[in-house]
């Protein structure tokens, strides 16, 4: 795990090697054949990183491990020495002392010396002679950290019966080493030590004598880089930076599957001008920290534009200050006294992972979009998706919370994009819903279109079967359908004759047409055996083909004859005297209906096929009403999916909040399906096309009570909805499906006992079928009801003072997600005890669950709130850090309390005793 910052070291603090002369007990090989290498590996196999190597009163093997632990991290292995001893004091006290990993074997025999211990090195049987006090003080002065070791066992300070002189010790000690801290041991009990209430640090370690004993107890310490300062502060820290291994059963190194790892501006007016600005973050709380103008919150919007979160801002009205606020920080500078940080060349480049896999996020100014780059293990490959999508992160300035406190209900859209929520998913479902319900729509129009011409259909079948009756009834009925059937049989036979001749020609002149020519024999040599073969059978082949060629010839010859003989016999055959005879008679018909003055009976024919197309298309129509009827179905099948959809929306919210906000004491969220006051007029009118505040009495009149939209909030805030009931809805959705029904039966004149003005209703008979389809589908948008907790009661947001608005928002924000979350100066409207009741407890509680990025001036949400990193920039005219690392760093501390006013007093006040600031 590579990273910035303060992390979580899994430490032993008590060891002992092959230089003890107990260790490997009764497997007196495993003391004689032990490496440095083997010994090292125990520890990496499982997982330990720090070990303080403390044998019995000697240092002898601790050069030899820092050799071999710098080789195995050079492998990669993350293993670190800290040389120590452990002394046996005066009284039989054991007294473990750790030093800085630079120390060497020589160090620690010099504190072994000025112990005083002239027993056997590497044996505990011979105490040293000084107390266990004094040992403590020699060490701390040499630069260590001292530690009782397992006070509550034999060889522990709790053997001692002096109270007095545990308290001595316990006010010397940088901390304890327990081994059962919530037990007693006989020899050795631990409330001697209780009873001085010193509250010194608990640690413990292995303890291990053999391998097979490494990794059974350690403690997690919250360190940047390995180093006795980091350890140091971390035990003065307590149960901030500490975790014994018998007290936790997760890794306190877990992080959120999604991480913001750097950003790099390139180029831009205020940073990066001459190499690029790189600023990295550790996977938890981050504290950007700098003078007035040293462009901390300039960083903020850096990695908003880096991240493809414009748009969160970019979607306000153009009236909003916030937009046009960052509208000119992201414009291109034209000269040094203009708005705008942006230059041609400028470039914002972050690294991001989710689930453990690495992006890189390129924006430029020219091109104005987001490049997203995926690393493959060796080099970065670009790849499509959509930044803003793909790559969640929550950015909120100071004014922005503000803003979300002036209209909670815009904490929906926050709702939203939460991933129990996932907006976007459930959009794109509704939006397919929507779009088939609409072409549904439309289809059913086309088929009601088509129905529309059924009766001009019947009316000119009933015309025409007045003009076939009459005919039929002249008597020539039989003489007209002899002929027509004649008439018909004589056709078909000619044409299939005709087709039959033409087939005949077409393979007469294929046959003519396609000739092989002979092969070419100049490049054979027909003295060759084989090639004379070879030409012999090419030439049967050739003499095949012309033989066949010949037969087909004959044969299509053969054919031709037949159809003459053929077309000769129908001549004068019985069949086509038939004709004959039929005509004749028709034409005889013709000449005699002539004579009454009726028209040709040819017309009959053609009524004939009249009345046929006409029945067909009406016998059409039943197809057309049982398709009509199935997309009507259709139709209402779908607009169940979208009602079940709508609702999902809501109880997806309000899961959300039961999950998130339940717990939260400080803030009470409420769900209000269907009740939005604040967009329902807007919403309605943006379908009905008209903005224009045009028909205000008809729909939405606050002042005078009046409007249809108004009724239909007042019936719907009425109805008490139990989301905890999965039908709970219901009773709402009939509401707004009743006033549905009204609006579309507008003709009434009313809807929901409110009287239409004839304008509206000429508007409403002018809107296209397709609006009201819209219309049909429309909802009201839920509301969110916000109350904060004054200590008291809860009150409605809208009476709180600044500091408890953003308070509030503050709780919210901080009360789910794990996607980083960046705020900058969030305690600006806050008050002291806001700041650590609210928010240093907040981001106490969530950092182990999220990244948090926070760009701020206030030393106790640094100091108090354990900042892992902390980024110091300088106060100059480009954007430079002045220092970066974690608080345990002198650097960093020394900017804490050069640049925050208050610093040095919260870095006392949280460390106790202060030192090397």
């Amino acid at each position: 795990m590579n990273h910035v910052g303060s992390r979580w070291w899994k430490f032993d603090f008590h060891t002992h090697t092959p230089a003890s002369m107990d260790y490997g007990k009764s497997n007196a090989g495993i003391r004689g054949n032990m490496t440095h290498e083997e010994w090292l590996r125990k520890f990496i196999e499982q997982g330990i990183e720090c070990v303080a190597v403390t044998d019995h009163n000697s240092g002898e093997w601790i050069n030899g491990l820092k050799a071999e632990a710098v080789r195995l991290r050079g492998e990669g292995h993350s293993i670190y020495v800290f040389p120590g001893v452990e002394i046996t004091a005066n009284s039989n006290i054991h007294v473990l002392a750790i030093f800085d990993p630079s120390k060497s074997s020589e160090d620690i025999h010099a504190i072994i010396g000025a112990s005083k211990f002239r027993g056997t090195r590497g044996d505990s049987d011979a105490v040293a002679e000084e107390s266990a006090e004094v040992i403590i003080e020699e060490i701390l002065k040499s630069g260590g950290i001292a530690i009782p070791a397992h006070i509550d066992m034999k060889a522990g300070l709790c053997q001692l019966l002096s109270s007095h002189t545990i308290q001595q010790v316990c006010n010397k000690a940088s901390a304890m080493e327990i081994i059962y801290p919530i037990s007693e041991n006989v020899h050795a009990p631990l409330s001697r030590y209780r009873n001085c209430k010193s509250n010194l640090s608990e640690v413990i370690g292995s303890d291990a004598h053999c391998p097979d004993e490494v990794g059974r107890a350690y403690t997690y310490v919250k360190m940047g880089e390995p180093s006795i300062e980091g350890l140091r502060l971390a035990l003065i820290d307590g149960k901030s930076s500490l975790h014994r291994s018998d007290s936790i059963d997760f890794d306190p190194n877990t992080t959120s599957d999604a991480l913001l790892h750097s950003v790099t501006i390139s180029n831009a007016k205020y940073a990066g001008r001459h190499t690029p600005l790189e600023i990295k973050f550790n996977p938890w709380l981050n504290s950007i920290i700098g003078g007035r103008g040293s462009g901390k919150s300039s960083i903020l919007e850096f990695i908003r534009i880096g991240m493809g979160r414009s748009q969160d801002l970019l979607s306000l009205d153009q009236s909003n200050e916030i937009r046009q606020l960052f509208l000119k920080f992201s414009k291109k500078s034209e000269s040094r006294d203009t708005d705008g940080v942006m230059l041609d060349n400028t470039e914002i480049s972050c690294v991001y992972s989710k689930q453990n896999i690495f992006y890189m996020l390129k924006w430029t100014y020219l091109q104005q979009d987001i490049t997203i780059y995926k690393w493959d293990n060796s080099q970065w490959v670009e790849e499509l998706g959509d930044a803003y999508s793909r790559f969640p992160i929550k950015i909120f300035s100071q004014k922005q919370i503000f803003n979300l406190a002036k209209n909670p209900n815009t904490l929906l859209k926050l709702i939203d994009e939460s991933s129990s929520v996932n907006f976007q998913d459930w959009q794109m479902k509704w939006d397919d819903k929507k779009n088939f319900f609409l072409r549904l729509c439309e289809q059913r129009r086309e088929l009601q279109g088509k129905l529309s011409n059924k009766n001009t259909l019947l009316g000119q079948l009933s015309d025409i079967e007045q003009k076939i009756t009459a005919i039929e009834n002249s008597g020539h009925k039989e003489i007209l359908h002899e002929f027509q059937i004649a008439n018909a049989k004589s056709l078909k036979i000619n044409t299939y004759i005709e087709n039959l001749s033409n087939l005949k020609n077409e393979i007469k002149v294929q046959v003519n047409n396609n000739q092989i020519n002979p092969i070419d024999t100049s490049l054979f040599n027909s003295e060759i055996e084989l090639e004379k073969e070879l030409l012999a059978k090419v030439e049967g082949l050739t003499s095949s083909l012309s033989s066949i060629q010949n037969q087909i010839k004959q044969l299509v010859d053969m054919f031709e004859q037949q159809i003459n003989e053929f077309n000769n016999w129908n001549i004068s055959g019985d069949f086509n005297k038939s004709v004959f005879e039929s005509t004749k008679k028709y034409n005889e018909l013709v000449a005699r209906l002539s004579e009454q003055g009726i028209n040709s009976p040819a017309e009959y024919q053609k009524l004939i096929q009249q009345r046929t197309i006409i029945k067909t298309n009406i016998d059409n129509f039943v197809s057309i009403e049982s398709e009509k009827e199935a997309i009507t179905q259709a139709i209402n099948t779908t607009y169940g999916e979208l009602i079940e959809l709508r609702q999902s929306l809501t109880y997806s919210r309000y899961s959300f909040l039961k999950e998130n906000m339940e717990s939260n004491t400080s803030i009470q969220i409420k769900l209000e399906p269907f009740i939005n006051h604040e967009n329902i007029d807007s919403s309605f009118r943006t379908i009905i096309g008209r903005l224009d505040g045009a028909f205000t009495s008809d729909l939405y009149d606050s002042e005078r009570s009046m409007g249809i939209l108004l009724s239909l909030l007042k019936q719907l805030s009425n109805n008490t909805s139990n989301l905890e009931d999965v039908n709970g809805l219901n009773t709402g959705l009939d509401i707004i499906h009743n006033f549905k029904n009204e609006l579309l039966n507008y003709a009434s004149g009313e809807v929901l006992n409110n009287s239409l003005g004839k304008r509206f209703i000429d508007f409403l008979n002018q809107l296209s079928p397709q609006v009201f389809d819209l219309l049909t589908i429309w909802f009201p948008s839920d509301k969110l009801t916000i109350k904060y907790h004054d200590g008291n009661r809860y009150k409605d947001i809208s009476l709180g003072s600044a500091g408890q608005k953003a308070s509030t928002i503050l709780s919210f924000l901080l009360s789910y997600g794990s996607e980083p979350l960046i705020l900058d100066q969030p305690e600006d409207d806050l008050d002291n005890k806001l700041i650590t009741s609210l928010l240093v407890s907040k981001l106490q509680e969530n950092k182990s669950k999220r990244q948090i990025i926070l760009v701020t001036h206030n030393p106790n949400i640094v100091v108090n709130g354990d900042s892992e990193y902390i980024i110091a920039l300088q106060d100059k005219g480009q954007i430079e850090i002045n220092a970066e690392g974690a608080l345990q760093e002198l650097i960093v501390r020394k900017n804490v309390c050069d640049i925050m006013e208050g610093g040095e007093i919260a870095l006392a006040q949280r460390y106790k005793r202060l030192f090397n600031i």
